[in-house]
């Protein structure tokens, strides 16, 4: 099954500190392999990913701000110290929203040295240059996040 194009892109001057995308994330650590839709919602103080299965159904949210963070899933929730703390609860691996919204918009320079990072398509945005498909290697895990649609918000 083919994926669908990506939805127009909004004709951006800079990065915007706020941002929405859609998109879909996998994740392989050994013979493990998992794969979900992806809303994600980023701003300044906080972050919001709700996590779906490949059929739509939400099946995970992880809310942060300064304060810690919060995952959802089926009617409990549980608290950690950091958005890294519960990726790696769900998906097997900590990923760090400030990280990854860098690597989103092209810019690896921050990239910590265990992981290696490569931008396998790019989209244009007006002057800003989005990543459409990117990878990310630590060891033996692999993420992959590939944006379906982006746009950016009011702060």
């Amino acid at each position: 099954m083919m994926a669908p194009p990506p939805a127009a892109l909004p004709a951006l001057s800079s990065v915007p500190a706020a941002f929405e995308m859609s998109g879909r994330i996998s994740v392989r650590q050994a013979d493990r392999s998992d794969i979900a839709k992806l809303r994600w919602t980023h701003r300044r103080d906080k972050d919001v990913w709700s996590i779906a299965s490949p059929l739509g159904n939400e099946v995970a949210r992880i809310e942060s701000n300064a304060d810690g963070a919060v995952l959802s899933t089926g009617g409990s929730a549980q608290a950690a110290d950091s958005f890294d703390d519960l990726t790696e609860k769900i998906l097997g691996v900590p990923l760090n929203p400030r990280m990854l919204a860098a690597w989103l918009h092209g810019d690896l320079r921050e990239t910590p040295p265990q992981w290696h990072v490569t931008i396998d398509e790019t989209q244009k945005a007006g002057d800003v240059e989005l990543a459409r498909r990117l990878s990310a290697v630590r060891g033996e895990t692999s993420v992959r996040l590939v944006v379906d649609e982006y746009q950016p918000l009011q702060e």
